[in-house]
């Protein structure tokens, strides 16, 4: 499969930045939202793929699919996309506009993984900690996985720091064969 960020990473920043100058950028983060959900669904992703349909009834259909919940800048968007044939990078264009609006806002969406789940005392510490890293807005998740067998492993956008035991046993294990 091909991998769609390249490509949309251009209509996200011009979307931003037509959203920063109306000053409505976390509306049109809620519209790219919805659209990308939308997009997903098996209709409308057979909908984007269909080669017999024109690409304007395709982004009319959605915007009618959105029943007026989306804004004239999202709306301009998908027809942009449509003449361009590119209304399968919704989804992508969505993921790069959110880690702009994360840039913007100087947050960050974090995943912290465990094999079990802290007690509170212990999430609270980790999360004072992350917060005052990444930002007092920094999105914070926790999420249960008993495969890293101990400790946690951190992702902060496309970066992971991984202190769990799974982490040190593979690492040890790549030293090992080196």
């Amino acid at each position: 499969m091909i991998e769609l960020s390249p490509l949309a990473r251009p209509y996200a920043k011009a979307i931003f930045s037509a959203a920063l100058d109306a000053g409505n950028h976390e509306i049109v983060a809620k519209d790219l939202a919805l659209l990308s959900v939308l997009s997903q669904t098996q209709e409308v992703s057979r909908l984007i793929e269909d080669p017999e349909l024109s690409k304007d009834k395709i982004a009319q259909t959605i915007i009618g699919l959105a029943d007026g919940e989306v804004d004239k800048l999202a709306n301009k968007m998908l027809e942009l996309l449509a003449d361009n044939k590119r209304l399968n990078l919704i989804e992508a264009i969505n993921t790069s506009y959110q880690e702009l609006l994360e840039q913007h806002n100087n947050t960050s969406s974090i995943v912290v993984n465990v094999a079990n789940l802290p007690s509170e005392d212990n999430k609270n510490m980790i999360i004072e900690k992350l917060l005052s890293e990444h930002g007092e807005g920094s999105n914070i998740e926790f999420s249960e996985d008993p495969s890293i067998m101990g400790g946690l492993s951190i992702k902060i956008g496309d970066e992971t720091l991984d202190l769990s035991i799974r982490g040190k046993v593979k690492k040890l294990v790549n030293q090992l064969n080196f």
